[in-house]
């Protein structure tokens, strides 16, 4: 009997165990991951992937920490609400490194076969991604939130509906009218079952305009192609749409990444002369870029609340150009924020070490499964963090038989322990939930990763090749990116 279940008992220890640790208890089965041009940058969109789930949890439980250090109503700041270490859960500025990022990566191969002169390669990037580029954004998507409706209508998630009928036609509804609605190009719909995949539909309208722009610019000559990218850039900025402007720019960063590519081998000279003028510009060069990178993670500690008050943020709203000054009140930050993930993602691919912690082991792996944890992240905090963190003790309002009694709220979970009084309570309890939640939000990334993300970009492919004219060659890989 042993003997039987032995091989079944490892085969699903190595499927449901997290992929680091099965691959310690498993190396025959470890898979290798090979680092390319670009590695660096699905280092940098899984560690954002992190900083979203990061937020959220932490605008969820702790809403106090989200204000800037100083600005408080009568409780001290904590540490982690200074400028660049709240940075760790200021999601909100990733979305806007998100999509530059899918801009730049989806723009790589195409403007890599443009400057190899191979226009037929381009065009079979071009088509394979716009091919699939449904199955990959809202492939996933769909299954997960299939899963949180079967929950929901067992009862252990949000609102149940009366009949199985009814709770299919509401995600029904949230499938078509929100998650894969991209008709609104950049407005923030709040799906159904997962209000945080209101980025997807963005995604995928600004992937169609990415690929259309590329197609068009595609036969120019060189500086004519990067003045028409930065005019509609600008443009885009003009009229308010500021997801536009940020996969244009990351067209834009991936042009000027592959001519610093094709021109690096005659840059390098074999003397070592510090004082030459090459190596002044690289000290200056490398100066403006730390400088970019602290003036981005400045401005993505934006505080949700009282912007007005903080320093240096006060002035960005005082200056916000229209028509983000007009627009809603999260127009302004997005602005910022959209400038700042730019000059972010452009600074991160030009300073060695940042750019090598980011070709790590561990950021490579938040990269691997970074479209998981966004998806997951979501779910996985309805579910458990009202059972983990629980709340405090709550005195008891009023006198017993009188109008307006509240009786005591006994204390429970993370919250009862650590108390919620003071700033110290809040951020020892936010540390205790994070290293609770934390795991379990990754544990089912990797797990959605390896069983749902992986195998939606497998049948695309396979759905691709079907559907492919007998006479056209196979696109292999080309044009594949996965996404923010």
């Amino acid at each position: 009997m042993a003997r039987q279940f032995g091989p079944l008992l490892k085969t699903w220890l190595r499927l449901l165990l997290p992929s680091f640790i099965a691959d310690v208890f498993f190396p025959k089965h470890k898979p290798t991951w090979k680092l390319h041009p670009t590695s660096y940058l699905d280092g940098l969109r899984g560690v954002a992937s992190v900083l979203v789930f990061f937020c959220h949890y932490t605008e969820n439980n702790f809403g106090e920490l989200t204000r800037w250090y100083g600005i408080n109503e009568g409780i001290p700041s904590g540490l982690i609400q200074l400028p660049y270490i709240r940075l760790i859960y200021s999601g909100r500025a990733m979305v806007h490194i998100f999509f530059v990022i899918s801009g730049f990566v989806l723009s790589y191969k195409p403007i890599k076969a443009i400057h190899a002169r191979d226009m037929d390669k381009c065009y079979t990037a071009l088509s394979s991604s716009t091919f699939r580029r449904a199955f990959r954004l809202f492939g996933p998507c769909l299954v997960s939130t299939f899963f949180v409706m079967c929950m929901a209508q067992l009862g252990y998630h949000k609102v149940k509906w009366p009949s199985w009928g009814e709770q299919f036609a509401a995600w029904r509804h949230a499938v078509f009218a929100q998650i894969t609605w991209p008709w609104a190009w950049d407005t923030d719909l709040r799906p159904g079952y997962d209000p945080h995949l209101w980025t997807i539909p963005i995604e995928f309208a600004q992937s169609m305009l990415l690929f259309m722009v590329i197609l068009m610019v595609s036969r120019v000559r060189l500086r004519i192609r990067q003045a028409m990218v930065f005019a509609l850039m600008g443009y885009c900025l003009t009229c308010g749409k500021w997801a536009g402007f940020e996969f244009l720019a990351g067209l834009f960063l991936a042009e000027i990444h592959v001519l610093q590519n094709a021109r690096r081998p005659g840059w390098e000279s074999p003397e070592k002369d510090i004082k030459s003028p090459r190596s002044v510009l690289r000290t200056l060069k490398t100066a403006f870029c730390i400088s970019l990178l602290l003036t981005g993670f400045y401005i993505g500690g934006w505080p949700n609340i009282d912007a007005e008050k903080t320093p240096g943020i006060r002035w960005l709203l005082a200056n916000t150009p229209r028509p983000f000054s007009e627009m809603d009140k999260t127009a302004p930050q997005k602005f910022f924020f959209g400038l700042s993930a730019v000059g972010i993602v452009w600074a991160v691919g030009e300073l060695p070490l940042v750019k090598r912690f980011f070709e790590g082991a561990l950021a490579q792996y938040c990269g691997r499964i970074s479209y998981a944890i966004y998806i997951c992240h979501g779910p996985v905090l309805d579910f458990y963090e009202k059972r983990v963190m629980g709340n405090p003790f709550v005195p008891a309002h009023g006198e017993p038989g009188t109008k307006g009694f509240k009786a005591a709220v006994l204390a429970k979970g993370i919250k009862g322990l650590t108390g919620m009084s003071t700033r110290a309570q809040m951020q020892f309890g936010w540390l205790l939930g994070l290293c609770v939640l934390g795991p379990i939000a990754v544990w089912a990334a990797d797990l959605f990763w390896r069983g749902v993300d992986d195998t939606v970009v497998i049948v695309g492919r396979k759905i691709e090749l079907a559907c492919l004219d007998d006479t056209e060659e196979s696109p292999q890989s080309q044009g594949y990116s996965t996404v923010g």
